[in-house]
């Protein structure tokens, strides 16, 4: 198992959370489930897997003051960012979720918007499975992001710049059906639920879908292009963009945006 791009990319927490709500909306309704899934359990073993800056670990903490939460991240930046937060009993782990095992087993791991950036999803999530204690809830958010206009565009637009090994990169689907998901985890499961959610966010500013993207599918892609190719690339992908997605007459602009949900009980 190998990570994708993002784990030699550079990450930018204040370009992560421009649109703080719009990207922390799917990980507290992701909780809440997680939370309706434990039911009655009250989780000793806590792990936010792509924990980001914390904000849902911190959360967790609150909720269950006598669990043991870690907050997991491959990006130094971002767990520089959760650590300077304040303090407080979150643990922060820097480590590789395709190598990451639990110590001890996990009553609840939670994932929002961080295993589309992990391949080998035909062994990661069985494996992530194993890392749950007996009746342990895992819960995981992935952005359905391939088909969108978005990152069609992008993908065409890297076609003129960048190598040959980084469009490859851009241009693989990450993340599969909910079905295919469905008969993956449906064997180790002692339930499973799995949705799709599309939601309309109306975002604000200039060129507010390029802004958008740099703070997570553009990552890699920056990190790999040098500047003299970097600089005219972004001038394209924004001029697409702003075609594809045109402003409003009060001068927002509508961003749609596909995510898929799973929460799986272990048998």
């Amino acid at each position: 198992m190998t990570t994708s791009p993002r784990g030699h990319a550079v990450w930018d927490p204040g370009q992560y959370h421009k649109f703080g709500d719009h990207r922390l909306r799917p990980a507290l309704e992701l909780f809440e489930r997680a939370m309706l899934a434990l039911g009655d359990r009250v989780p000793e073993q806590v792990y936010d897997l792509g924990c980001g800056a914390g904000e849902i670990a911190r959360i967790m903490a609150e909720r269950w003051p006598d669990a043991r939460v870690v907050g997991l991240d491959s990006s130094a930046e971002m767990l520089r960012k959760a650590d300077a937060a304040g303090p407080g009993r979150v643990e922060w782990v820097e480590a590789d979720v395709s190598t990451w095992e639990a110590s001890p087993k996990a009553d609840l791991l939670y994932s929002n918007a961080m295993f589309h950036w992990v391949d080998g999803h035909p062994a990661v999530f069985p494996r992530m499975m194993q890392q749950l204690a007996p009746g342990g809830v895992m819960a995981v958010q992935m952005p359905l992001s391939f088909g969108q206009t978005s990152h069609a565009l992008l993908r065409e637009t890297l076609e003129a710049f960048g190598t040959p090994e980084l469009r490859r990169s851009v241009g693989r689907k990450w993340v599969e059906d909910a079905d295919w998901y469905y008969d993956l985890l449906k064997p180790q499961a002692s339930f499973l639920d799995i949705w799709e959610v599309r939601y309309l966010q109306v975002l604000q500013g200039e060129d507010p879908v390029l802004e958008w993207v740099k703070g997570s599918a553009l990552r890699p892609v920056l990190t790999a292009l040098p500047k003299d190719a970097a600089d005219p690339f972004l001038a394209a992908y924004g001029a697409a963009l702003r075609q594809a997605y045109p402003k409003r007459a009060g001068g927002e602009t509508l961003f749609p945006f596909h995510r898929l949900f799973l929460v799986v009980g272990k048998a």
